[in-house]
């Protein structure tokens, strides 16, 4: 069963981000989260969740409105599926290369609990769980962050693609920052509201594939007339959104 809890910091001072970034250990319990979890302190962390999800509409309603009215809804779609695809993933093996405490996991990259496997079924299994939602919803917002960089450049299925395996980019710096072993948790480092793990791997990931795709053929030349835009109104209610 679960492991005897510390007295420390009642679970109503420490906020979702700080209890969120525990991890589990080999047995799936969570004697490393910093403060006992229950029924309230899960409910918390899936609340905080549903809100970073909803950072995906504030992105869709963002990019669509600022690409041209004919890839409307492809920019839509494409951010539909990095729930889909990037959560999966996630899922497969994201979560265990983020937390996983096995016998290979070490200070770059973890092991374990792949496919979401806890072998302790006890009365924190729902914990685990709750741990996984939340980081998921971190995941697939680091990719959704690039999606806005590859606007009408890519192809559904290379997004797909793309969106499935981003998962890695993401994974193994939460690792080095989160998980109790990683290297720069190891060192003291802080984040704080994934402003390293998430927004700044996202922006660089961006940065990436916007050099990889260069610039639209006689853009530069202007050859072609900048598209307008397909819904201003949109544009910035997805601002807003995400502000």
């Amino acid at each position: 069963m679960g492991t005897e809890w510390p007295q420390q910091t009642p679970a109503s001072a420490v906020d979702a981000s700080s209890l969120a970034h525990g991890t589990m250990d080999r047995a799936g319990t969570h004697e490393d989260f910093p403060t006992k979890w229950d029924a309230d302190d899960a409910t918390w962390v899936l609340t905080s969740a549903f809100i970073i999800f909803t950072m995906q509409s504030g992105f869709g309603l963002l990019e669509s409105g600022s690409v041209s009215l004919k890839n409307e809804v492809n920019i839509m779609v494409k951010n539909a599926v990095d729930i889909f695809f990037g959560g999966l993933s996630y899922w497969m093996f994201g979560y265990g290369f983020s937390f996983g405490v096995g016998v290979y996991s070490n200070g770059f990259i973890g092991d374990g609990q792949f496919l979401v496997d806890s072998m302790a079924h006890d009365e924190h299994l729902g914990h685990l769980y709750a741990h996984f939602f939340f980081h998921a919803s971190f995941s697939t917002t680091a990719t959704t962050i690039v999606s806005g960089a590859m606007a009408e450049r890519t192809k559904l299925e290379a997004y797909i693609l793309f969106s499935f395996f981003n998962t890695f980019m993401y994974c193994v710096p939460c690792h080095w920052m989160w998980s109790t072993n990683g290297w720069l948790k190891q060192l003291g480092a802080t984040d704080v509201a994934g402003a390293s793990t998430v927004h700044l791997v996202g922006g660089v990931t961006g940065l990436v594939a916007t050099l990889m795709l260069k610039p639209r053929l006689g853009i530069l030349e202007q050859r072609i007339k900048m598209r307008s835009m397909s819904s201003p109104t949109n544009a910035l209610l997805g601002m807003f959104m995400l502000w």
